[in-house]
C-alpha cells in the first residue's frame, strides 16, 4: 500500500494555494477601525472650536488644558508636543483641518468634526479680515467661561441660528444671568458680549443698542485701552438718549491673557 505521507499526489504539489480577495466593503470597515476615537475631552473642545468659527493653536492650548483630567505642565495650558499629537489626531481623523494666515496657525472644523460635536453648522471659509475679531472673543470667551462649555456661553453662530428671522442684532456672545426682580412674567435673563477692536460710527452703536436681543439685562463690552474713554463716552449718550437702558459696561480687552506654553503657538 502507498504511503500517502511520503508519498503524496504529484499533482497537488502544482495547486496554487487560494487568495482571498478583499472587498471594498472590507477595505472601508478596516478604515474606519484604524479612525482614532473620540474621546469627551476631544468633543467638547471640537464644539468650543466650531462655536468659535475658528480658533489659534494657543487658544485651543488653553481650552484642552482647562478640559485635563491631569494637570498640564503650564497651568490651564496643553504642551506643545501634546498639542501637536492631539491635532495630528485629529487630521488623521478627519476632524479639522489646520491653516496658516496672519502668521498664526488656524484651526478649523471640517463638517465631520462639526457634527461629532453636535453642531449644525455650515463649514466656515477663513476671511483674514474675521480672525482677529474671532480671536479676541475667544479670548473673551475664556476669561468669563473657565471651563468651556460649562458656563452657558452663547455663541454667535447659535444667536444668529435662534434669531430666525428677526432683525434684533446679533452679539458676539451670550451668557445667562438672573432675571431683575422688576420683570414680570420672563423666566429668562442675558448679558450680551460686544467684543469691539475699533471705534463704529454712531448711528450704528445706536441701532446695535435700540435693536438689542430679547430679555437683555445688560451688555458688556470688551475693548482695547486705547478704545476704552471714547467707546465709554459714546455709550453713555447712546443710553441716556435711549432712556437709560440697556445697562451698559466697558470692560478692557488683555488678548494675553491666553495661557501658553513658551512656543506653544
Amino acid at each position: 500500500m502507498r504511503d500517502e505521507r511520503s508519498n503524496p499526489d504529484p499533482r497537488a504539489t502544482l495547486r496554487r494555494p487560494g487568495v482571498q480577495r478583499r472587498t471594498r466593503a472590507d477595505g472601508r470597515a478596516q478604515r474606519r477601525d484604524a479612525w482614532p476615537a473620540a474621546t469627551p475631552r476631544d468633543v467638547a473642545a471640537l464644539r468650543f472650536v466650531g462655536e468659535q468659527y475658528a480658533v489659534r493653536v494657543d487658544v485651543l492650548a488653553a481650552v484642552l488644558g482647562r478640559l485635563s483630567p491631569g494637570a498640564p505642565r503650564a497651568a490651564g495650558c496643553l504642551g506643545r508636543r501634546t498639542l501637536r499629537q492631539r491635532l495630528g489626531r485629529w487630521e488623521q481623523a478627519g476632524w479639522v483641518v489646520r491653516h496658516r494666515l496672519l502668521d498664526e496657525v488656524w484651526v478649523l472644523p471640517t463638517q465631520a468634526g462639526l457634527r461629532l460635536a453636535g453642531l449644525d453648522f455650515d463649514c466656515w471659509e477663513p476671511a483674514a479680515s474675521r480672525l482677529a475679531h474671532h480671536h479676541a472673543v475667544a479670548v473673551v470667551r475664556l476669561a468669563r467661561e473657565p471651563i468651556p462649555g460649562k458656563g452657558g456661553w452663547v455663541c454667535e453662530r447659535e444667536l444668529w441660528r435662534r434669531r430666525g428671522r428677526a432683525s434684533w442684532h446679533l452679539a458676539d456672545g451670550a451668557l445667562p444671568v438672573p432675571v431683575p426682580v422688576t420683570w414680570q412674567g420672563i423666566d429668562q435673563a442675558w448679558e450680551l458680549v460686544e467684543v469691539e477692536l475699533t471705534r463704529k460710527a454712531r448711528p450704528r452703536v445706536l441701532a446695535a443698542l435700540k435693536t438689542r436681543a430679547p430679555h437683555t439685562a445688560h451688555i458688556t463690552y470688551y475693548v482695547p485701552v486705547g478704545l476704552r474713554a471714547a467707546l465709554t463716552a459714546q455709550l453713555a449718550g447712546v443710553v441716556r438718549e435711549l432712556g437709560g437702558r440697556p445697562e451698559v459696561r466697558v470692560e478692557l480687552l488683555n488678548l494675553a491673557d491666553v495661557p501658553t506654553e513658551r512656543g506653544a503657538a
